[in-house]
């Protein structure tokens, strides 16, 4: 294939033009937008949509975007399309990205995505306690910890006019895993391309958390509207040198045409149900099958909530780990992937590391429970508090005790995530996936449930799917 079309290093210089365009959406909805790009160029996948969210007049401050998520929690779907073929689809986008992005530097996240999606929970130092804290937050410190506080800078936060709310943008990258690997050769396919997000809705006080979350003690309504003013989408098609974009050309419209492998993503959605309350503990196990039979799997990473609770200042995006860490197990093909199930978290932070190619970049605290429960106890109560106990946008943080397990405003255990990387050349490379046969991967997790910690948890499992796209004669042709 056209090394122009891969996101690889070119081995050579090469002249490269590149013309940016701003379209307007062809359809706009409360709950939808739909882009048509040009069939101009090769689309670059730095190419984004701008978003803009507003609030009800009288209410200006009071919402703030989810510290992990920001902007990406408006969007709850989106499907990319060449005509009236589906090429890959996101689905809770808002809790794929939270994951995904806590795995590049804080750095990145803060100093980059600050400004170009409202993120301000990636980088931390500490208070002068010692326990952790947020560094990108306007922080101000007590001499009673409990007393500190830390609010969201204002040019962050949604206002209720067009011309002074913030405005963001999300790439093609973000959206869709296979922008991250290839570029799509527009000039040189018949039909359009489209971009088709869904929207998530917050039009009343159940609906907090979605897209905004709200400062304690606020009244005003929490409905949260499009800037349709703002909704555009920067497009950068790119423009190579005669020699190779005739060689794209030539492959396109050949009789083998231009074949090319990429990632999509399968979700499964299960639930976990609640147990009654234990007197100690008692052990649960939960079976659940992938629904990725005779695809090929690079990898699996998931996020797991506790249902029906939302976070005061992370939304509905934070992925909480269990007090007393649970076991997990995978058969795939008829074969167990570990001799013993994997339960200690090192390893699972290791194992997901693997999955995503990178490592998570999160202090520990906010991975699991480790280092604040009492492992001398059968229910290992927590007993000390190392993250920050004052007051994030005015709601209480807990301070150190043993009954502070799953509290909506504990940042602890809220970025637990699992996986693991089913790719067999060890490089984490797309053509290196596993083939899975006529029966599902079918995962089993073993939860020690306590006192405090019985509840139902929804389950999200993304799996990495390698798909073939051929382009022959300006006709797309894709795999299942």
């Amino acid at each position: 294939m056209a090394t122009i079309l891969t996101s690889d290093p070119q081995g050579a210089p090469s002249n490269m033009t590149i013309q940016t365009s701003v379209l307007d959406p062809i359809t706009l909805t409360d709950t939808n937008v739909v882009f048509q790009l040009p069939k101009t160029g090769v689309v670059d996948a730095g190419s984004f949509i701008q978003l803009a969210v507003k609030c009800q007049s009288g209410v200006d401050g009071e919402l703030f975007f989810p510290i992990d998520t920001v902007i990406h929690g408006l969007i709850k779907n989106a499907t990319l399309k060449i005509g009236n073929k589906v090429i890959c689809t996101t689905q809770d986008y808002g809790h794929y990205k939270t994951m995904v992005r806590k795995f590049t530097t804080p750095e990145s996240r803060s100093f980059i995505d600050m400004v170009k999606c409202g993120g301000t929970g990636s980088r931390f130092g500490a208070d002068p306690t010692g326990r952790l804290e947020y560094r990108d937050l306007q922080l101000t410190h007590n001499a009673t910890p409990t007393l500190s506080t830390a609010v969201i800078p204002d040019f962050i936060k949604p206002s209720s006019d067009d011309s002074t709310t913030p405005v963001f943008s999300v790439m093609l990258s973000d959206l869709f895993p296979m922008m991250l690997q290839r570029k799509l050769p527009l000039g040189y396919i018949k039909e359009h391309m489209y971009i088709d997000i869904e929207f998530n809705q917050q039009l009343v006080e159940a609906d907090v958390g979605k897209i905004c979350c709200r400062t304690q003690g606020t009244t005003g309504s929490p409905k949260i509207s499009l800037s349709r003013d703002n909704i555009k989408f920067m497009f950068d098609s790119l423009y190579y040198d005669d020699e190779k974009m005739s060689q794209v050309a030539s492959l396109a419209m050949s009789k083998d045409g231009l074949s090319m492998i990429f990632e999509d993503l399968i979700l499964t959605s299960t639930s976990i149900p609640a147990v009654p309350a234990p007197a100690t503990t008692k052990t649960e196990v939960v079976e659940r099958e992938i629904a990725c039979a005779g695809k090929t799997i690079r990898n699996l990473l998931m996020c797991e909530r506790q249902s029906n609770q939302v976070h005061k200042f992370l939304g509905e995006y934070e992925s909480r780990d269990t007090k007393i860490p649970s076991a997990v197990n995978y058969r795939i093909n008829e074969q167990r992937v570990y001799d013993r199930d994997i339960s200690e978290s090192p390893r699972k932070l290791q194992e997901v590391s693997l999955a995503v190619g990178r490592t998570l970049m999160i202090p520990d605290q906010l991975y699991s429970y480790d280092s604040d429960t009492d492992k001398s106890v059968l229910g290992q109560a927590v007993n000390q508090q190392s993250t920050f106990v004052g007051k994030v946008e005015g709601h209480q943080c807990p301070a150190q005790g043993s009954n502070s397990y799953g509290t909506d405003t504990d940042v602890r255990g809220t970025s637990h995530y699992e996986g693991i990387d089913l790719t067999t050349s060890g490089s984490n490379v797309l053509g290196s996936g596993t083939k899975i046969g006529v029966k599902p991967i079918r995962l089993t997790k073993t939860y020690t449930r306590t006192a405090d910690d019985y509840g139902a948890r929804d389950l999200r499992i993304y799996a990495g799917v390698e798909r073939f796209m051929t382009i022959r004669n300006g006709e797309v042709f894709v795999s299942a």
